[in-house]
């Protein structure tokens, strides 16, 4: 965004307040909107003095720019303008005798609208009162605890930089059910703070009009759907395949794909507890595989090494589950992936990287969170 749009969007800012002023007698509707418009647009030109304000630092590593501050732009900016949209659409469509949170308005509007006015809503909250508490933008944790200094980029600062500097990646995008965002335990947020550029953050819910990144990645579906790209998806479903079974299925034969983008694959995370994600999965990609889609899964030496207590494998989640492989984090299993996707080595740099930025994360939740609570049965026990 140039300085010349940011002087814009200063002027009509300036213009927002006049309004905002000149409808103390409009209807309580309008002057909703007109505030809601107004939030935004102020959040939009405080994201673009920070752009402008921050200055890239290249790391030692040269695994690219270093934010000096925490509060550059960061994924959830995109989230807090779809959420934004959304209900200044949904406000627009009510009145004053029929407000938008009112029951009979409500119901009727169709049911993928009353979920996108309930996530939103929800969301908006979250993120009030995780800007109240002044909690980084980037790791979601609180200032004291933040370990954006630690956890640099590992990406270089281009939009065209593929994960790590590979080819085999052309984006990542992380469908995340609504009740992670800005959650401290969550592991995605390490994927979308290290590979900035090649990863999107979609949420769950809310529909593709408000959100560029829903409509881009379901444009992705469809374009593997049809042949005309590649497409994984890391889910382990009864067809799911590793890596390696897919190339190997897939050498010799002639998928049109877009020129710019025929060697490299488009992968897609679902990020949630098992039981979000098979919802996710089910609503979002109901086809089955073909030459182009493909159900991917991790090979299966390292899903023998995450069903026990193997030193070797440290990427299981501080949220625990009765089956231990499925206490795997949505940032390990997305690493492993990776590393699956270059046999020759390429990502093993980036994949120790990763490994480590887990262990400092964990490490910060607990002392954020505190120590677990004990169960009421095992309390008083031996």
């Amino acid at each position: 965004m140039s300085k010349r749009r940011s002087i814009h969007l200063l002027m009509i800012s300036s213009a927002g307040n006049l309004l905002c002023n000149a409808l103390g007698g409009s209807s309580s509707s309008t002057r909703c909107f007109v505030q809601a418009f107004h939030l935004t647009l102020a959040r939009r030109i405080t994201s673009n003095q920070r752009l402008f304000a921050t200055k890239p630092y290249v790391s030692p590593k040269g695994y690219g720019p270093v934010p000096l501050r925490s509060d550059a732009p960061t994924h959830l900016d995109g989230v807090e303008d779809a959420v934004d949209a959304a209900l200044m659409y949904f406000q627009s469509q009510s009145s004053e005798n029929n407000p938008l949170y009112a029951h009979d308005t409500i119901t009727t509007f169709p049911a993928a609208d009353r979920e996108t006015i309930g996530v939103a809503s929800k969301l908006r909250t979250r993120l009030d009162s995780f800007a109240r508490n002044k909690d980084c933008r980037r790791c979601w944790l609180q200032k004291r605890h933040c370990v954006c200094g630690a956890c640099p980029p590992l990406e270089g600062d281009t939009a065209t930089t593929s994960c790590g500097g590979t080819d085999n990646v052309n984006r990542l995008f992380l469908l995340t059910h609504h009740k992670e965002i800005c959650m401290v335990v969550d592991t995605a947020k390490i994927i979308l703070s290290s590979f900035p550029n090649t990863t999107r953050l979609v949420v769950n819910g809310i529909r593709s009009e408000f959100q560029p990144s829903m409509r881009e990645m379901l444009d992705v579906y469809n374009d593997a759907l049809s042949g005309r790209s590649k497409c994984l998806i890391l889910f382990p479903t009864d067809d799911a395949k590793t890596f390696d079974d897919i190339e190997n299925e897939i050498i010799g034969s002639s998928v049109a794909v877009d020129g710019s983008r025929q060697n490299g694959w488009d992968v897609i995370v679902i990020d949630g507890t098992w039981q979000q994600a098979r919802k996710m999965h089910s609503k979002y990609f109901p086809d089955a595989s073909n030459a182009g889609l493909h159900r991917v899964q991790l090979s299966s030496n390292v899903v023998e090494l995450l069903g026990g207590d193997d030193g070797e494998i440290k990427g299981h989640q501080l949220r625990r589950h009765p089956t231990k492989w499925r206490e795997i984090s949505t940032h390990e299993a997305t690493r492993l992936l990776l590393k699956d996707m270059h046999p020759g080595g390429q990502f093993d740099e980036q994949s120790a990287a990763m490994s480590q930025y887990q262990e400092i994360l964990n490490a910060a939740a607990r002392r954020q969170l505190g120590p677990p609570r004990e169960k009421e049965g095992s309390k008083g026990q031996a």
